[in-house]
């Protein structure tokens, strides 16, 4: 014989213990093990981990008390964040893109990054990096185009200049260093031919 009360859904009772004994919308889990969780997954600056944690329902000291251990016990570093970041990022766009990405984390610019940690010294300049993307994203044109006997067709060198204008300065980089490796890569592929 089946019984009259309805049975609980577990769907129901997982949700109680997510709100806490009170029933309010605060989290059960402290900001402190909330910070470590995220930053568990990738490096987060101060600015994104207190707009993570306000927007989940933490008091806004809990927030400061949480980034400040954080901080202190090394588990967070906005040099350590930018410097991701950057590592990420460089290899597709200029020091224009980044430093706006930068920015809306509430850090400093590309250049304070260059200037003050020796550990990116081995980083590649910005002319180097447009290098290597005109030459990974363009290699086979350019090889077509110069390994031909006949002469290189200047109608098609000025298409393939400008495609490549327009793509590295849409991803950030300055005209300067865009003009740089096109020259480079120009005697690069002239003096392979």
């Amino acid at each position: 014989m089946k019984s009259k009360t309805p049975s609980k859904s577990p769907i129901n009772s997982n949700r109680r213990s997510f709100e806490g004994a009170t029933g309010s919308g605060k989290p059960v889990a402290s900001a402190k093990s909330k910070v470590v969780a995220l930053l568990a997954r990738r490096e987060h600056s101060q600015t994104e981990l207190r707009s993570k944690l306000l927007q989940r329902g933490y008091e806004p000291s809990e927030v400061e008390e949480a980034i400040e251990w954080a901080s202190s016990h090394q588990f967070q570093s906005d040099e350590r964040f930018k410097l991701s970041l950057f590592r990420r990022r460089a290899p597709t766009f200029g020091d224009r893109a980044i430093a706006a990405e930068l920015g809306q984390h509430g850090l400093g610019d590309v250049k304070s990054l260059l200037h003050d940690d020796s550990e990116t010294q081995i980083l590649n300049s910005e002319e180097d990096r447009a290098f290597e993307w005109i030459k990974r994203r363009q290699h086979s044109s350019l090889d077509s185009l110069f390994s031909a006997d006949s002469p290189v067709d200047q109608a098609e060198l000025l298409v393939l200049k400008s495609k490549v204008y327009r793509g590295l300065s849409a991803r950030g980089f300055e005209f300067v260093n865009i003009e740089r490796a096109w020259r480079r890569i120009l005697a690069e592929f002239k003096s392979n031919a």
